[in-house]
C-alpha cells in the first residue's frame, strides 16, 4: 500500500447528496391534529427506547452492501428486521460511504466483534471479484479512517450461475461498462486481459446478468439476503433482544408516566 493511498484524506470531495433533496420544507397540521400526533407518540414512547445494542450479545457485526439502489429497497426490511445496516455501493468511490462503512467496523471490531461485509452485485467480472476490488478500496482509507480491514470477512451471495439458470433470469449479451468506451469482451479494453476477466470469459462467455434481474423473484431475492445474514447471526437473535429490552422499556414507561402525572 503507497503511503499517497494511505494517507487520502476524508475531505477532499463532498458526501454524494445527489439522492437526497435538502431544506424542503414542511408544514405541520392543525392544532388538534398535531396535539393528537404528539399525544400518540407519548402513549407509545417506550416503544424507542433502545438503551444497548441488537449487537452486544452477538459474536459478529454485519452490514451488507449491494450495487443497485433497487435491490437495497429489496432488501431493507429483511436487513432492518436483523438489524442490519445496508446501503447502496453503486457510489462505492464517495469516500464518506466508505468512511461510514469503516467507522461502523471500527467500532465493533474494537469490541471483540468478528466484522462481516456481505455484498450483492451484477453477475458480471467486476460483480464476482468484488472482494478484492472492495478490500483495495478500504485500505486506502485505513490511515484516515483508523482502522484497516485485515479482519474483515467479505462475502459475495446473490446471483451464481445455478440459481440464474434454476430462475430463468435474463442474460445480456455483453460485457459493456459504464465507464470506457470498450466492453470487457474486446481486446481494446485496458482490463480485458486481466486475470479475473479471462477467467470469467473463460466460465461464462461475453455476457452478464444485472442485480436488478432478482427484482423478477422478489421473495427469493429476499430469502437470499436472510440466509446470507444467518450464515453470521442466529435466527433467534432479534427475539433475544426484544426480551432483554422489555423490562427497561418497562421501567422507562413508568418514569415517563410519573413524569406526566407531576
Amino acid at each position: 500500500m503507497s503511503a499517497a493511498r494511505a494517507a487520502t484524506p476524508l475531505n477532499i470531495c463532498a458526501e454524494d447528496n445527489k439522492r437526497v433533496a435538502e431544506n424542503v420544507e414542511e408544514i405541520d397540521p392543525g392544532p388538534e391534529e398535531m396535539a393528537a400526533r404528539i399525544s400518540d407518540y407519548v402513549q407509545t414512547a417506550e416503544h424507542h427506547y433502545t438503551p444497548f445494542s441488537f449487537w452486544d450479545d452477538l459474536d459478529t457485526y454485519v452490514q451488507v452492501g449491494v450495487e443497485k439502489s433497487n435491490i437495497k429497497n429489496l432488501f431493507a426490511r429483511t436487513c432492518a428486521g436483523l438489524y442490519v445496516p445496508i446501503a447502496n455501493l453503486g457510489g462505492w468511490a464517495d469516500l464518506n460511504v466508505r468512511a461510514g462503512f469503516m467507522r461502523r467496523f471500527e467500532e465493533k471490531e474494537a469490541g471483540g466483534k468478528q466484522c462481516v461485509l456481505l455484498t450483492f452485485t451484477d453477475h458480471d467480472p467486476g460483480g464476482l471479484h468484488i472482494n478484492k476490488f472492495l478490500c483495495a478500496n478500504l485500505e486506502e482509507l485505513a490511515r484516515a479512517v483508523g482502522w484497516s480491514p485485515d479482519n474483515l470477512i467479505i462475502e459475495r451471495f446473490g446471483l451464481d450461475y445455478d440459481f440464474i439458470e434454476r430462475e430463468q433470469l435474463t442474460w445480456i449479451d455483453n460485457l459493456a461498462t459504464s465507464k470506457g468506451e470498450y466492453p470487457l469482451d474486446d481486446k481494446r479494453h485496458p482490463d480485458h486481459f486481466k486475470d479475473y476477466v479471462q477467467s470469467y470469459l473463460h466460465k461464462f462467455g461475453a455476457r452478464k446478468v444485472e442485480a436488478d434481474a432478482l427484482l423478477k423473484v422478489p421473495e427469493l431475492g429476499r430469502e437470499l439476503c436472510r440466509q446470507a445474514i444467518l450464515k453470521y447471526v442466529p435466527a433467534n437473535a432479534p427475539r433475544r433482544y426484544h426480551a432483554k429490552l422489555k423490562p427497561v422499556r418497562a421501567e422507562m414507561r413508568r418514569a415517563l408516566d410519573r413524569l406526566l402525572k407531576e
